[in-house]
């Protein structure tokens, strides 16, 4: 029964860990707390030198995992893969393993969840995100590889049309899912406050034929989001805006059309 489910939502899945696949490494303590390698000694089984394909299978074997998802996406502008496998072992027991099986990785976690970046020979890097839903038993693991060149930010000129920017607006991240036309987009507004953000943004996405079906963006309290359809075709967009811990304004965006 889980495996089905997760069948059935691989984008939302697909879209969580690309945010943090993104984030530049060491990784800021907002996100996750950092995790020591614990202990000194690297394990027998190495993995640090291994190719970003020889490594996939090695934490395969380690974690009797399997490969259930595979898609094509572009992170800022970037084409790669962003593969999903299953693994019926708790990160609890495995963490401690897989750390030391990557001895030379950056890496940061939480109870639930273990991000680690690989340098690779060619200067590129890869990515793998374990994650342990609460209440369900298969550990997630996402793996992609990131270029040498990899973009830190969104080139302007490919920022979709549809995602308003407001004033102040910097670090743009976007995901793209070519096979699905839909894209995931965040950025970054120093100290603002969220209202006036979302009454401009709102404003601009209404403008643009996009109706509201939720009205949560009114809420002068408590509006941080709001679920926008267009017709002809049927379009879902989704904006949300949220306060980190530095006390800026994350805002995101999510577009996919829904014929």
């Amino acid at each position: 029964m889980i495996r089905l489910v997760l069948r059935r939502k691989p984008l939302r899945l697909l879209a969580f860990a690309a945010l943090l696949l993104l984030v530049p490494c060491g990784l800021r303590a907002d996100v996750f707390s950092i995790w020591p390698f614990g202990g000194g000694a690297a394990a027998k089984n190495d993995a640090s030198d291994l190719t970003a394909e020889a490594a996939e299978d090695t934490l395969a074997t380690l974690l009797d995992a399997t490969q259930f998802w595979s898609e094509k996406v572009t992170i800022n502008g970037q084409n790669m893969t962003m593969k999903i496998s299953m693994s019926d072992q708790p990160l609890s027991l495995v963490r401690a393993s897989v750390l030391k099986l990557f001895p030379t990785a950056q890496a940061a976690g939480n109870e639930s969840s273990l991000l680690m970046r690989r340098p690779l020979d060619d200067g590129g890097s890869q990515r793998i995100f374990l994650l342990q839903l609460r209440g369900m038993n298969p550990l997630l693991q996402f793996t992609t590889v990131l270029p040498k060149d990899m973009p830190r930010e969104c080139p302007r000129p490919l920022w979709p049309a549809e995602f308003p920017v407001a004033p102040g607006a910097a670090s743009f991240q976007l995901m793209s899912f070519p096979n699905r036309g839909s894209h995931f987009g965040t950025y970054v507004i120093a100290g603002s406050e969220i209202a006036p953000v979302m009454d401009e943004l709102t404003a601009k996405i209404r403008s643009a034929g996009w109706a509201p079906a939720t009205m949560e963006h009114a809420d002068l309290f408590a509006g941080t989001g709001e679920v926008f359809m267009k017709k002809d075709p049927d379009e879902l967009l989704l904006l949300g805006i949220v306060r980190d811990a530095a006390g800026d304004a994350q805002v995101s965006f999510y577009t996919r059309k829904l014929k």
